[in-house]
C-alpha cells in the first residue's frame, strides 16, 4: 500500500518509494530507501519535493498515523487502498514487459551493427531540428533508448565495443548514442530503477544538443582553442538546457545532465562551477560517461585511447570526477587501469597490465597468485577478450582480504619495477 505525504511528516523508520515534484529538487541520489537517521530526515524535510510517496509494507512505522498521509488511490467496492503510480514515457511497465532473451556475441554484433545507423540518423535529425529552432520532441527519443538499453542487456559488449569505432566526421552525432549506451549500462550497474535506466538513456542523446550553438570551423577545430571560441564551446549546456526547457516531456535526468556535464567535483567545472554535494549523481554519472567517451574516441586533435589507457588517466584527474562512482563505472565496464588487482573465474589472482587486441577492448594480465591454495605462483601473462566465457576476469579484488598488506611493494615486485 503507498501513501503519499508531506516532508514535514516524514518519519524515521518510513520507506521512501517516490518523491513528487522535480527529481533536481530531492537531495538524495536514490529515490527508494529507508529513512533511517535524523540527518536524512532533516534533508527531506527541508528539500523542495512536494511530497513522498511511502510503502507501508516495507515501513516501519505506520505511515497512515503521519499527519496529511493519505492512500493515493481508492477503489469502488470494500474498502482497499491499492498502489497507483504515475506512468510516463520511460516507466518501466512500458519498457520491460519481459527481458530480452541473451544471444552470443555474433548475433547481437550484427543487430547492433544496424542499430547504430538508425541512432546515428535519429541523433542527426534532431540535432538539424535543434538547429532550426523547433521543439526536440523525447517521445521519438525514448523508443530508440529501450532499444539501446535491450541491446546491452541482451550482450552489452556487442553495442558498447562497436559504438567506440566511430569516425572523426561521424562523433558528433555517435558520440551521443555512445553516452546513451554508457548511461544506461552504468544506471543498471547502480540498480537504479527502470524508469531512471530509460530517462537516462535519453539525457545521453540528448546532452550535447546545445552544441547546435557552435560553429563547425570551432567545434572540429584540430588546434588550440582561443579565449572566443573557448567562451562558445563552454556555452553550450546553458544553450542545450535552455533548448530542452522548451520542449515537451523532456526528462529532469536530460535537463540535468545537459547542464552540468561539464562540472567537476572540485568546483572548477562550468557553467556552474558546482562542488561536492551540490552535484547531482546523473550530473557526476554524465561527466563520466561523456568523458570516456571523448578520450576513447578518434578526435581532430587527438588519437583515441584504449578503455585501460582512458581510465587510468581519468583517475589521475584529481577533483574532476567523483572517485567511488569512477570505479564503479569501471566495474560496469568490466575493464580496469593497470595496476588493478582483479579475480579470475579459474580461482587466480592477476594485476592488469593494459589494453590487448587490435581495438585495445581486451585486457592483459599478469596472473600471481592461486586463491585456492593462497599461495604465489610463476607469474605468467594472459590477454583476456571481453567476450571471454571461461577463464575470465570477473571483477577487482581487494589486497586488504587476501591480506596483502604491503600491496604497493608487492605490486611493484610482481611487476618487476622494485
Amino acid at each position: 500500500m503507498l501513501f503519499r505525504v508531506a516532508p514535514e511528516g516524514a518519519q524515521i523508520g518510513m520507506f521512501v518509494h517516490a518523491f513528487e515534484g522535480r527529481w533536481i529538487d530531492h537531495p538524495f541520489w536514490r529515490s527508494r530507501f529507508l529513512i533511517e537517521t535524523a540527518d536524512q530526515l532533516a534533508r527531506i524535510r527541508g528539500s523542495g519535493v512536494d511530497a513522498l510517496v511511502i510503502d507501508r509494507s516495507k515501513s516501519r512505522v505506520v505511515p497512515e498515523a503521519a499527519t496529511g498521509a493519505v492512500a493515493i488511490e481508492r477503489r469502488s467496492g470494500p474498502p482497499r487502498a491499492v498502489a497507483v503510480e504515475r506512468r510516463s514515457p520511460y516507466a518501466p511497465g512500458a519498457l520491460r514487459a519481459r527481458p530480452p532473451a541473451p544471444v552470443s556475441y555474433a548475433q547481437e554484433k550484427r543487430r547492433a551493427e544496424r542499430l547504430i545507423g538508425k541512432s546515428k540518423q535519429a541523433v542527426m535529425d534532431m540535432f538539424d531540428t535543434a538547429r532550426l529552432g523547433r521543439a526536440v520532441e523525447a517521445k521519438k527519443l525514448a523508443p530508440l533508448a529501450r532499444s539501446i538499453g535491450q541491446s546491452i542487456e541482451r550482450h552489452s559488449r556487442a553495442l558498447l565495443g562497436l559504438v567506440r569505432l566511430k569516425a572523426k566526421d561521424e562523433y558528433t552525432y555517435l558520440h551521443s548514442v555512445a553516452v546513451c549506451a554508457l548511461m544506461i549500462n552504468f544506471a543498471r550497474h547502480l540498480k537504479l530503477d527502470e524508469e531512471e535506466v530509460q530517462a537516462l538513456g535519453v539525457a545521453g542523446l540528448l546532452h550535447d544538443v546545445g552544441k547546435v550553438a557552435i560553429a563547425d570551423a570551432v567545434l572540429l577545430k584540430p588546434g588550440k582553442l582561443d579565449t572566443r571560441e573557448r567562451a562558445m564551446v563552454e556555452g553550450h549546456p546553458r544553450a542545450g538546457h535552455m533548448l530542452l526547457s522548451q520542449s515537451p516531456d523532456i526528462p529532469a535526468a536530460a535537463l540535468e545532465v545537459a547542464l552540468h556535464h561539464h562540472e567537476k567535483v572540485d568546483g572548477t567545472g562550468y557553467p556552474d562551477r558546482l562542488s561536492g554535494d551540490a552535484l547531482s549523481l546523473y550530473a557526476r554519472m554524465g561527466a563520466i560517461c561523456d568523458v570516456y567517451d571523448a578520450v576513447t574516441s578518434d578526435r581532430p586533435y587527438k588519437a583515441a585511447w584504449t578503455p585501460c589507457e582512458a581510465l587510468a588517466a581519468m583517475q589521475a584527474w584529481p577533483g574532476h570526477f567523483d572517485p567511488d562512482l569512477l570505479d564503479r563505472f569501471a566495474d560496469s565496464l568490466g575493464l580496469w587501469p593497470p595496476g588493478t588487482l582483479v579475480r579470475l573465474s579459474d580461482g587466480h589472482l592477476g594485476i592488469v597490465l593494459g589494453s590487448g587486441g587490435e581495438a585495445g577492448e581486451a585486457m592483459r594480465v599478469r596472473i600471481f597468485f592461486d586463491c585456492d591454495t593462497l599461495t604465489e605462483i610463476a607469474a605468467y601473462d594472459r590477454e583476456f577478450a571481453p567476450t571471454a566465457r571461461d577463464p575470465r576476469v570477473t571483477g577487482r579484488d581487494s589486497p586488504a582480504f587476501w591480506r596483502f598488506d604491503d600491496w604497493e611493494t608487492m605490486r611493484a615486485r610482481v611487476l618487476g619495477e622494485a
